[in-house]
């Protein structure tokens, strides 16, 4: 009879004490809990109470057994970023904006503007 809840069908080599290691040796608290996920599942508890004790949403939990499962360690500590969206301007548009915020900023030198380090952007082109 197959056990309910989230499994680790593929451990990739990994025991609940090397996981425990690793977890220790990561400098990044965020991909510290992605491990104590995984170690959590291998040592029995349900999906549900790995989430309540690491303050995760329960289908963040099964994602990341899903990932560990089918990539091992590699793809659970893989973060993809987004593009973020085309710019406005062209390289050429964003040289000829500066320049222009340039001059007219340079009378300003003494302002908030300066104590706020919103110069300091423009004098660096």
């Amino acid at each position: 009879m197959r056990k309910k809840g989230l499994q680790i069908t593929n451990d990739h080599g990994w025991t609940i004490e090397r996981l425990q290691e690793q977890e220790r040796k990561m400098k990044k608290a965020n991909m510290a809990k992605r491990i104590a996920v995984i170690r959590l599942i291998m040592q029995g508890y349900l999906g549900i109470q790995v989430a309540e004790l690491l303050n995760l949403h329960r289908e963040t939990v099964s994602i990341y057994v899903q990932k560990f499962n089918q990539g091992g360690m590699d793809a659970l500590l893989e973060r993809r970023y987004a593009s973020g969206r085309k710019p406005y301007l062209s390289p050429e548009e964003e040289r000829e904006l500066k320049k222009c915020w340039k001059k007219a900023l340079l009378p300003m030198k003494d302002t908030a503007l300066k104590r706020a380090g919103i110069l300091g952007l423009f004098n660096m082109c």
